[in-house]
C-alpha cells in the first residue's frame, strides 16, 4: 500500500523484453538496464506481454529487480488469436497470485495449448487455432483471472482494424467478452472510438503501451497513461481498468488544493499514532466507540475549528485523547506546495512553523483555505440564522469583509449621538443658567442702588478681564491638543515613498513621490507651527500670570476702598462674587449658543454615518447575493434565496432583550420589528425624528421607558444587526419544511458542491439520510468533487467508502486494557480493508456487490 493511499503512476501495458524474437539487446547487464529505462520513463507499472510467448526465469528475474525500485510488473502474453483478416493482437494480463501459484507456470502451458501442432508460434504472425470467443473460453476454463486488452487497435492486427462492425456488435454481446475485455491499446481516431462504441454499446479503458522492440524505446511515444491504484496488486489494476473514467488518465495531473498531508500525537490515547492521509477521499471506519470521532475531533481542534454543536461535549473529548500536556502535530500543505507545521498543545494556542522551522504570525485560515468540520448532528441543525451561519463558513472568505469598516462607522456613529445628546440639552442648560442670572442680577441691583458697584468697579473690572485672558488661554491650549493628537512621526513616516521602488510603474511613482514629498513637507511646517503655538500660549499664560500678579497688588487698594464704604448692611465680598459669577455665566451662555448652532451639522453627520451604515450592509448583502447566484447555477437540487435585512425573528429577540421591563407586548414587539428595518432605524426615528413614529406605536407610559432606555444604552443598541435572512429551497420545498433527513441531504450536497474550501471534515455524514440519497446524490458529488478537495469523513454506512471508492480506509479500534486507539491504514484496494468493511460495516457485502454490478453490467 502506497503511504497516503491510492497513487496515481504510469502504466505500460504493452512491453516486450529480451525473449521475444523482435526484441534487440546487446548489452551486458540487461536485467538492470531494462529496470532502469522503466525507472527513466517514471514507469511504475508494467505489463511483460511478448509475442505468443512467456518465459517464467526471465519474467522473476526483472519482477524481483523491479520491486526493488518500487516498480510493479505483471505477467501476460501478445496473442495472435486467429479473428478476422490477418489476427488479433490481444495483451492477454494474468494474476500471478493464481497461474503463477507455488512455482507453477500455467501461462505457459495455457500459450503452448493454444498453438498445439503449429511451428513457430513465436513469431508474430502465427495465430492461434481457435477465434477468439474459444480463446477466451479456453482461458475460462483454467478458473484462474485474467483480462484482456487489445494491441494497437486501429493498425495491421488491431480489433477495430481487422474486425468489422457486425463481429464487433456480435462478440460484444457475449457475456465472456464484455466480462473479460476491458481495454484497448493505441486508440487514436475519436470517429473509430466514437463507432466502436455504438457497436459494443459499452466502452472501455483506452490505455498506451510502448511495444519496445529495444531497451531504448521502453516509454517511447508522447501518448502516455496514468492509472490510480491503492496498491501493486492484479486486482486492484483491473479494477482501475473498469473503473477507468475515475482511474485511468492521460496525465499525472496537479493537487491544486492545499491539504492535511499528515496527522501525529504526542501523548494520550493516539500517541505515537501517525496518519497519512490521502488528498481526496478519507473514510473512518470502526465499530461504534472505536474513536473514529475522537480522531476527527482532535484534528478539528488543530485547525483551530470551532464546533456548531455540543462544544463542551466535543472539547472534553479532545481533552479525554490528547490528556494533559497532549499534542497534536499536523503537517500541511498549501495550494501552492508550499509545507508547514501546525502545532497544538492541548489548552493552548495553534502555532504555525514553516520549512525553517520559523514560527509564523498567521492563522490556519492562511495555509488552507477555508477548512470546513460538521460534527454528528450539525447537518441537522434547525437552529434560527444557521442557514447563515453556514452560508459564512462556506462562502465568508469569498466575499468581501466590512466589518472594520462598520466598526468605524458604528462608533463614530455613537460618538455623534452622544453628541446630539449632549447638544439637544443645551436650550435647557441655557435657561438655567439665565435664571441664575436672574437671580445675581436682582441682588447686584441693591448694591448699584447704594452706589457700591461704581466703587468697586476697578476690582470687578480686573476680575472680568481674568475671567476673558482664561477662557482664551483654555480654548487656544485645546485647539493646541488637537492638533498634536491629528497625527504622528509613525503617520508622517506612513506616506512615504522614499523606500518603495515601482517595478512596473516608475513614472506613476516618480510623480507620486513628489506630491508625497510635499505632503510631508507641510506637515513638518505644522508641526514647527504647533511647537510656535505652544511657545505663544506660554507667553500668554505669563501675560495672563502678570494680571494675576497685578491683581494680588491691588488686593490692598481693594480691601481700603471696602473699609472707607463702612457699610454693615450689605456684604461687599458677595457683591464681588456675584459680579464674577455673573460674567462667567454670560461668557458660558455665548459659548453654549455657539455649540447650539452645530446641532444641525451634528443631525446631518448622524444621518449620513445612518446611510453609510446601511450602504456599508448592502455592499455586504450584494457580495453575498453574488456568490448565491453562483451556488444556485452550479446545481439543480438546491435553490437559496437571501433578503436584506430581512431575519426579524433575530431582531425581534434583541428587541426583547434590550426593552424589557418596558410593557411592549408580543404584539407590538412584532410589530415594530416590522415596521422597522432594525435599531439603528428607532434610534434614527428618536433622535432625528423626535421619535414620532415608534412613540405613536406606544402608550405614554411605556414611551417614558423607552425613552430613558434608548437615551442611556444607545451605544449598545447601534451595534445590533438585523442580519439577512436566507431561505433554502431543495427540490423546490423549503427547507424547513423537510423532513430531518431531507434537510440534512440537502445541507450536505451544499456543503460539498462549493469551491471554496480545501479540506471538509464531516463525522458521520450519513447521519439521517437513507441509502438512495446516499447512493444517488452524496455519493456521485463526492466522487466529482474529491479532485478538488480533501475529504475526511467518519462513517458507519460501506457505501461511502466502497461506492465512493476511497483512497484511504482507516479502521479505529479502541483497546480497553491499554487506554489507546490504534488506526490500521488500508485503502478500498486493500484486502484487509474490504474485510473490515464486510465485518464491521452497516451493508458491507451488499456494497461490494453493488459495486461488482455496477463495473459488469455492460
Amino acid at each position: 500500500m502506497f503511504e497516503h493511499g491510492m497513487d496515481i503512476i504510469r502504466a505500460d501495458f504493452h512491453l516486450h523484453t529480451n525473449q521475444d524474437k523482435e526484441f534487440k539487446y546487446d548489452g551486458a547487464d540487461y536485467v538492470n538496464d531494462y529496470v532502469n529505462e522503466l525507472i527513466k520513463h517514471e514507469i511504475r507499472v508494467g505489463v511483460i506481454t511478448n509475442h505468443n510467448k512467456f518465459d517464467l526465469e526471465e519474467y522473476k528475474a526483472l519482477k524481483k529487480a523491479a520491486k526493488r525500485k518500487d516498480i510493479f510488473l505483471l505477467p501476460g502474453v501478445e496473442l495472435s488469436i486467429k479473428q478476422g483478416a490477418n489476427a488479433v493482437h490481444s495483451l492477454i494480463v494474468f494474476n500471478p497470485d493464481e497461474w503463477l501459484k507455488n512455482s507453477e507456470n500455467h501461462i505457459s502451458k495455457i500459450i503452448d495449448a493454444f498453438f498445439l501442432g503449429i511451428s513457430n508460434a513465436e513469431n508474430e504472425n502465427t495465430s492461434t487455432n481457435e477465434d477468439l470467443l474459444t480463446c477466451i473460453q479456453k482461458l475460462n476454463s483454467m478458473a484462474k483471472d485474467y483480462f484482456i486488452i487489445f494491441a494497437h487497435v486501429e493498425q495491421k492486427s488491431g480489433f477495430l482494424k481487422e474486425c468489422k462492425g457486425g463481429l464487433i456488435e456480435s462478440l460484444a454481446q457475449k457475456k465472456e467478452f464484455r466480462e473479460r475485455v476491458i481495454g484497448f491499446q493505441k486508440v487514436r481516431t475519436r470517429d473509430l472510438q466514437k463507432n466502436a462504441k455504438d457497436w459494443m454499446g459499452y466502452e472501455v479503458a483506452n490505455v498506451e503501451g510502448s511495444d519496445p522492440k529495444t531497451i531504448e524505446e521502453i516509454g517511447k511515444g508522447t501518448q502516455r497513461t496514468y492509472i490510480k491504484i491503492g496498491e501493486y496488486s492484479f486486482n486492484s489494476i483491473k479494477y482501475a481498468l473498469k473503473d477507468f473514467r475515475n482511474r485511468i488518465f492521460t496525465e499525472q495531473g496537479i493537487i491544486s488544493h492545499g491539504y492535511i498531508n499528515s496527522m501525529k500525537c504526542l501523548g494520550g490515547k493516539l500517541d505515537g499514532q501517525e496518519f497519512f492521509p490521502s488528498v481526496a477521499l478519507n473514510t473512518f471506519i470502526g465499530i461504534r466507540g472505536s474513536g473514529k470521532s475522537s480522531v476527527l475531533e482532535v484534528m478539528r481542534y488543530a485547525l483551530d475549528l470551532e464546533p456548531a454543536t455540543d462544544t463542551e461535549y466535543k472539547n472534553s473529548l479532545v481533552k479525554s485523547v490528547l490528556g494533559s500536556g497532549g499534542q497534536v502535530l499536523l503537517s500541511v500543505v498549501d495550494r501552492h506546495g508550499k509545507q508547514y507545521q501546525i502545532k497544538r498543545i492541548l489548552n493552548e494556542a495553534v502555532s504555525i512553523v514553516d520549512e525553517n522551522n520559523m514560527t509564523l504570525p498567521i492563522g490556519v485560515g492562511a495555509i488552507l483555505n477555508n477548512p470546513l468540520y460538521f460534527g454528528q448532528k450539525d447537518l441537522a441543525l434547525t437552529r434560527a440564522g444557521y442557514e447563515l451561519e453556514l452560508l459564512n463558513r462556506l462562502v465568508g472568505k469569498e466575499v468581501s469583509d466590512f466589518s472594520e469598516n462598520l466598526t468605524i462607522i458604528t462608533n463614530e456613529l455613537s460618538e455623534n449621538i452622544k453628541k446630539l445628546l449632549s447638544v439637544s440639552s443645551i436650550p435647557e442648560r441655557i435657561a438655567e443658567i439665565t435664571d441664575k442670572n436672574a437671580e445675581i442680577e436682582h441682588k447686584l441691583k441693591i448694591y448699584k442702588e447704594k452706589g457700591i458697584d461704581s466703587k468697586l468697579k476697578k476690582q470687578t473690572s480686573c476680575n472680568d478681564d481674568l475671567v476673558k485672558i482664561d477662557t482664551i488661554y483654555q480654548k487656544t491650549k485645546n485647539i493646541i491638543e488637537s492638533l498634536e493628537n491629528a497625527y504622528s512621526d509613525g503617520d508622517v513616516q506612513g506616506i512615504s515613498l522614499s523606500d518603495y521602488q515601482s517595478e512596473f510603474n516608475q513614472d506613476i511613482f516618480q510623480e507620486a513621490k513628489i506630491l508625497t514629498d510635499k505632503s510631508i513637507e507641510f506637515l513638518g511646517s505644522l508641526k514647527d507651527l504647533v511647537k510656535q503655538l505652544i511657545a505663544n500660549l506660554g507667553a500668554l499664560n505669563e501675560v495672563k500670570q502678570r494680571l494675576l500678579d497685578r491683581i494680588e497688588s491691588l488686593k490692598e487698594e481693594f480691601a481700603q476702598i471696602k473699609r472707607e464704604i463702612n457699610d454693615d448692611t450689605i456684604d461687599l465680598d458677595s457683591f464681588v462674587s456675584y459680579q464674577k459669577m455673573y460674567t462667567s455665566n454670560e461668557r458660558e451662555i455665548e459659548s453654549l449658543k455657539e455649540v447650539l448652532k452645530d446641532k444641525a451639522k451634528i443631525e446631518a453627520k448622524v444621518k449620513k454615518l445612518i446611510d453609510s451604515r446601511n450602504e456599508m450592509l448592502n455592499k455586504s448583502y450584494q457580495s453575498y447575493a453574488a456568490e448565491i447566484r453562483h451556488i444556485n447555477e452550479s446545481q439543480s437540487e438546491l435553490n437559496i434565496i437571501i433578503e436584506f435585512k430581512g431575519n426579524k425573528d433575530i431582531f425581534r429577540n434583541d428587541l426583547q432583550k434590550a426593552f424589557k421591563g418596558t410593557g411592549i407586548s408580543e404584539i407590538k414587539y412584532k410589530e415594530i420589528s416590522e415596521q422597522f428595518s432594525d435599531f439603528v432605524s428607532i434610534l434614527e426615528d428618536y433622535f432625528l425624528g423626535g421619535g414620532k413614529k415608534i412613540k405613536g406605536m406606544l402608550t405614554d407610559n411605556v414611551w417614558g421607558k423607552v425613552s430613558d432606555k434608548i437615551e442611556h444604552n444607545f451605544a449598545e443598541y447601534v451595534k445590533l444587526f438585523c442580519p439577512d435572512s436566507i431561505k433554502i429551497s431543495y427540490h423546490g420545498k423549503l427547507l424547513s419544511r423537510h423532513s430531518i433527513g431531507q434537510r440534512a441531504s440537502a445541507l450536505i450536497l451544499f456543503i460539498l458542491t462549493q469551491q471554496d474550501s480545501d479540506v471538509i471534515i464531516i463525522d458521520q455524514p450519513e447521519d439521517d439520510l437513507d441509502n438512495q440519497v446516499i447512493y444517488k446524490e452524496l455519493i456521485q458529488t463526492i466522487k466529482q468533487k474529491k479532485a478538488d478537495m480533501q475529504f475526511i469523513f467518519a462513517t458507519h454506512n460501506a457505501n461511502i467508502p466502497v461506492l465512493g471508492d476511497a483512497e484511504k480506509i482507516i479502521t479505529t479500534i479502541y483497546d480497553g486494557d491499554t487506554g489507546k486507539i490504534e488506526m490500521n491504514q488500508g485503502t478500498i484496494d486493500s484486502s484487509s480493508s474490504h474485510k473490515a468493511i464486510v465485518d464491521i460495516m452497516e451493508g458491507g457485502e451488499e456494497a461490494f456487490n453493488r459495486r461488482n454490478e455496477i463495473y459488469t453490467s455492460w
